[in-house]
């Protein structure tokens, strides 16, 4: 009873998951775009597409091939990384093959295979097989994200989660089918099913020689005396009564090198009928994982294939602006939180000298999903994700390995639209405005009044191999005449300083004056003044040096 009624309420809550997030496939919205179409509209455009992709002959060869190539085979992921593309393998098709054959096998394994049951070969070894595929699989990804740093950084509680629930479910599996195999008492439950009305006294004790010998049976509070005799007799009871239904439990390979280290133990297993513990801990642990799925990262085993398969027959070009806006609303789903983005990404890096992890596309993936989710976050987390998506330059990278085909770029251009859109701006925005700020209060101030005192900013320049050049300056204007901001601007108040005029102002040890000038933040670093200096200052290079310092103080 409490399996079925455990199965009904994991089941109803599987679908009403699912359901939910497929419908919200046409209400989540990315982009200011996104927002103007209704949920009636983005859901007609995209049956209507899916309908002409199975009556055009070219997209339909498309939409087979990718099945094939790249979410069967999976050749784009082998092509990247052929350990990876053995974790994903394993996992998914060892879980798909359990699913189907055993967890499903009263709606598939019985009516495809006559006279099926679960303890004959070859569904008994192919068990087997697919659990352990899981369970290298499992490893091979604790693995990689354990000696891997920036799998390390980006890897969160639900990742584990994901892992734990499918360990318990395999280890569980073995355990159970290790207990049953020495268990008197399920061989007992056996005997009263199958075979009570039609086993006489003597042929229920050979038959438990037999059992005990060949199956690894143990009777913990039994003598069973063996002899050639009762052996063979057994045999022939055995060849009489069980030989359709159940295999030598030496074809699984995993379970029964269990069951050998469980027999000390029989009598403790048999006594409390630890395997009907068991039974219970592995079904209730997958009825929860089937529960959680919709609500987990276990969805993509879903919605990975349609995101491939979408990038298969369209690529990263999406005409209607509709399904656009239904494809991001996917790819947040799609995401296999697998690292390969943040693996590849241009920017990763510069995590090292800005500790924010939103800098990682795996990571931005998992803010536009709490954003998208109406989950409320707080104004420094916003802060955090929206210095993280503004320091991303859209090289694309992200997009064109993603083994999930999920079009990334997409997703950060349209997000940082709605980042600017709540009045969030660039770092490099908000920096120049707060020292422009600065400089212009700063103007009102009594002048400022230089002592010979050491200025430690200046000599943080002196010390750096780009801007140590500055003291070479002799005012000649060169760079003045040949800067482009300059030659737009009506006069040197429009630009705070000119060029020279910072040179001079850093040689003289006014670095906080430098710093707030319109100068700094507005130059096109096209190096024109760094080229035509005749005493080779590097010009630019202190102006990104003057940068990088003031976003350490503001930010560090």
């Amino acid at each position: 009873m409490i399996f079925k009624i455990s199965f009904f309420i994991s089941l109803a809550i599987f679908i009403a998951g699912i359901l939910y997030r497929f419908f919200g496939f046409f209400q989540v919205a990315i982009g200011p775009e996104a927002k103007s179409f209704s949920f009636l509209k983005r859901a007609t455009t995209f049956l209507r597409s899916s309908f002409i992709v199975f009556v055009s002959p070219p997209l339909l060869f498309r939409f087979c091939k990718s099945i094939v190539l790249d979410v069967v085979l999976q050749i784009k992921l082998l092509r990247q990384d052929y350990l990876k593309w053995c974790m994903h393998v394993f996992i998914y098709y060892g879980f798909m093959g359990l699913l189907l054959i055993h967890a499903l096998e009263n709606f598939i394994s019985e009516p495809l295979f006559p006279g099926y049951y679960s303890t004959i070969n070859p569904f008994m070894l192919l068990r087997n097989v697919l659990g352990v595929m899981v369970i290298i699989g499992l490893i091979i990804a604790i693995q990689r994200r354990r000696k891997n740093i920036w799998l390390r950084l980006i890897s969160r509680k639900k990742d584990y989660l994901a892992i734990v629930v499918l360990a318990v479910i395999m280890i569980s599996g073995f355990l159970l089918e290790g207990s049953k195999i020495i268990s008197s008492a399920v061989f007992d439950d056996m005997i009263d099913e199958w075979g009570g009305t039609m086993l006489d006294d003597d042929e229920l004790s050979v038959l438990k020689v037999y059992w005990q010998e060949e199956y690894g049976v143990v009777f913990p509070d039994q003598t069973i005396e063996v002899d050639p005799e009762a052996l063979e007799e057994g045999e022939i009871a055995h060849d009489n009564y069980c030989v359709d239904c159940h295999s030598k439990p030496v074809w699984a390979f995993v379970s029964y090198p269990i069951s050998l280290g469980m027999r000390p133990m029989a009598k403790l297993f048999n006594d409390w009928r630890l395997d009907i513990w068991l039974w219970y801990i592995h079904f209730l642990s997958c009825f929860i994982g089937l529960a959680y799925l919709p609500f987990s990262k276990f969805l993509h085993i879903i919605t990975t294939p349609i995101s491939i398969l979408v990038n298969g027959v369209a690529g990263q070009i999406i005409k209607k602006p509709e399904n656009r806006a239904t494809r991001r609303a996917l790819d947040l789903s799609a995401c296999t939180q697998c690292g390969t983005c943040t693996l590849h990404c241009s920017v990763a890096p510069v995590y090292q000298m800005i500790p924010n992890s939103y800098i990682f596309p795996s990571e931005k993936i998992l803010g536009l999903q709490e954003r998208t989710s109406g989950t409320s976050l707080n104004s420094e987390t916003r802060q955090k994700f929206s210095e993280g998506s503004f320091i991303c330059t859209n090289c694309n990278r992200c997009s064109e390995l993603c083994p999930a085909g999920i079009n990334l770029q997409d997703l950060w251009i349209e997000s940082k639209k709605d980042l600017s859109q709540e009045q969030f701006c660039e770092p490099f925005v908000k920096l120049r405005n707060t020292q422009i700020e600065k400089g212009s209060q700063s103007s009102k101030e009594p002048a400022i009044v230089i002592r010979s005192k050491q200025n430690i900013k200046s000599e943080h320049l002196k010390n750096s191999i780009r801007a140590n050049s500055f003291s070479q300056c002799y005012k000649c204007t060169t760079c003045t005449n040949s800067c482009p901001i300059v030659g737009i601007s009506e006069n040197y108040n429009a630009i705070g300083m000119a060029p020279h005029q910072i040179m001079h102002a850093l040689s003289l040890g006014l670095t906080d004056m430098v710093m707030n000038t319109s100068m700094i933040w507005d130059c096109l670093t096209c190096y024109q003044c760094q080229e035509n200096c005749p005493q080779g200052v590097q010009i630019t290079d202190i102006f990104y040096e003057i940068k990088n310092m003031v976003y350490e103080k503001e930010y560090r």
